[in-house]
């Protein structure tokens, strides 16, 4: 079960950004703390939406099988240059 703290990072343009400053009274200069708060504010006030619902949880475990052939290209991408080496 996730947090119900849980963050989540999201990009607004600017025209976004001064629009939400200009409805709230911010100035453009505000601190993306302070954006963000009249984001949320403006979401969960002023929106006309259903509040979304917690997803079902699975009752299947999670795997703890490792993806090798990631891994492994993982490894090689990260090998030093033989190039480099001789250098």
């Amino acid at each position: 079960m996730t947090n119900s703290f849980d963050s989540r990072r999201i990009t607004i343009s600017y025209f976004a950004a001064e629009e939400v400053c200009k409805m709230f009274g911010l100035p453009l200069d505000v601190p993306s703390q302070a954006l963000g708060s009249a984001v949320e504010k403006l979401i969960f006030k002023n929106g006309n939406l259903p509040t979304a619902q917690p997803l079902a949880e699975s009752n299947a475990p999670p795997s703890n099988v490792p993806n090798k052939s990631a891994l492994a290209a993982m490894a090689k991408a990260y090998q030093p240059n033989k190039n480099q080496e001789a250098a």
